[in-house]
């Protein structure tokens, strides 16, 4: 893949990108939310959840389902609430293993996603139907009107998806018996017994799509949108290969911008390194001496749903920077604790020396700022970066979803992640 083919495939979504200068933007209506062209055009997908579902997975469905042109809409079992782990939460709605809510996903909004309870949604008809992991699909086996969803909506051939423990569900509504599937260890014990079980990260037989578990989640979304358009390919795909590519986790970074970009990053085929430095301030003090990285809404590093084999975690300080092809910095506060702790940007300056490529997203331009790199330079970023970037000599891009200026590649806001990912691609091939 070339820098020429991530702009073909991305303005056939209908994204508007320009050139001008050597500085390549991403603009346009149908950036940061579903595109209007894809292989899931004019599909309505639902999001089949209960309390405890896989926030991992939700992340990256969200945002790459409407990708590819579906509309996105979760569909919540919130009846049963003795689940749910965490009695602080409020009693709208259901939350995810590690705390993400869904009506809607923080900071996400309703830009590529709608919701509606299973009450709700018990009439509808969708093009698809996905069962997401986690624990939630424990709570579904029980849901009478939830297994009859799936059930009608297999008999009537509409497409049906399941990650991981999802598959529960699909057991339970006895559509998979005889089938070809996979699953992960929570349920492949039974997917042996009534289907026909193969150990494959993914696995379609014909309207059935099914998925090992979360790390396969976006080789997952390329296969479910297969089912309705047989000739689609991604050319991304092992894209990366190669590439060595480091995430920044700071305390209290965006959970979305952290877990969406890892998914992708890794179908695309790069060697993913998480850098971590101690942060001057944690907002959780439970978590004071615990050797871990917490998120806005849950999600830590070590991930908790992404094995260890397939990344590596290190010390950002004891990191050369020459060593990494890019450095991605994630919104929320993760970049405030980089201003603070001060060795970041340091280490951000040397980053730039080497002419590694850095990549930010949201607050991710307020290092960058700090760093004095964004002088004379278009700076895509979320609105509280616009004094930071004017000052220090850059020139704010509000409108923009990504922008790739020389070494640097910025992203908005949590919508505009697939944008992101595209520059970032971008950024690291070559012409």
């Amino acid at each position: 893949m070339t820098r020429h083919d991530v702009l073909s495939v991305s303005r056939e979504s209908g994204a508007e990108i320009t050139v001008v200068d050597g500085v390549v933007t991403w603009t346009g209506a149908a950036t940061g939310g579903k595109k209007p062209r894809g292989p899931l055009s004019g599909k309505r997908i639902a999001l089949l959840v209960a309390a405890e579902f896989s926030d991992f997975q939700a992340y990256h469905l969200v945002e790459y389902l409407s990708e590819f042109g579906a509309d996105v809409e979760f569909v919540a079992a919130d009846g049963p609430k003795w689940k749910n782990t965490r009695p602080t939460h409020a009693a709208k709605g259901v939350h995810g293993m590690w705390g993400v809510s869904i009506d809607p996903i923080p900071v996400l909004g309703y830009a590529r996603s709608t919701y509606r309870t299973l009450g709700d949604a018990a009439t509808e008809s969708y093009d698809g139907i996905i069962v997401l992991g986690g624990h939630s699909a424990d709570i579904l086996t029980t849901e009478k009107e939830a297994l009859s969803l799936i059930a009608r909506h297999a008999e009537t051939g509409s497409k049906i998806g399941a990650i991981g423990e999802g598959s529960l569900a699909l057991v339970a509504a006895h559509v998979v018996n005889g089938r070809r599937c996979t699953g992960n260890a929570v349920v492949s014990y039974l997917l042996e017994k009534v289907g026909s079980f193969v150990d494959e990260p993914v696995v379609r037989n014909a309207s059935l799509v099914t998925a090992r578990d979360t790390v396969d989640t976006a080789a997952f979304v390329r296969e479910f949108a297969r089912a309705f358009d047989p000739p689609f390919v991604d050319p991304r795909e092992g894209s990366l290969a190669g590439q060595k590519i480091a995430i920044i986790g700071g305390e209290d970074f965006e959970d979305i911008e952290l877990v969406a970009p890892a998914l992708e990053l890794l179908y695309r085929g790069a060697d993913l390194l998480i850098l971590t430095f101690p942060a001057p301030l944690r907002s959780r003090p439970p978590l004071l001496g615990l050797d871990v990285v917490m998120g806005n809404f849950g999600v830590s590093i070590p991930f908790q749903e992404i094995p260890q084999d397939r990344y590596r975690i290190a010390e950002l300080s004891r990191t050369d920077p020459a060593d990494v092809d890019l450095v991605m910095i994630p919104g929320a506060f993760c970049p405030w604790n980089m201003v603070a702790a001060r060795t970041p940007i340091e280490w951000l300056k040397r980053a730039a020396s080497a002419g590694t490529t850095i990549a930010a997203i949201c607050h991710g331009a307020i290092p960058l700022s700090a760093a004095d790199l964004v002088h004379g330079r278009r700076i895509a970023g979320v609105g509280a970066c616009g004094e930071h970037v004017s000052i220090m000599g850059g020139t704010f891009e509000p409108d923009c979803s990504a922008i790739v200026d020389g070494p640097f590649v910025t992203g908005r806001v949590p919508k505009d992640v697939p944008e992101f990912i595209d520059a970032i691609t971008y950024a690291l091939l070559a012409e």
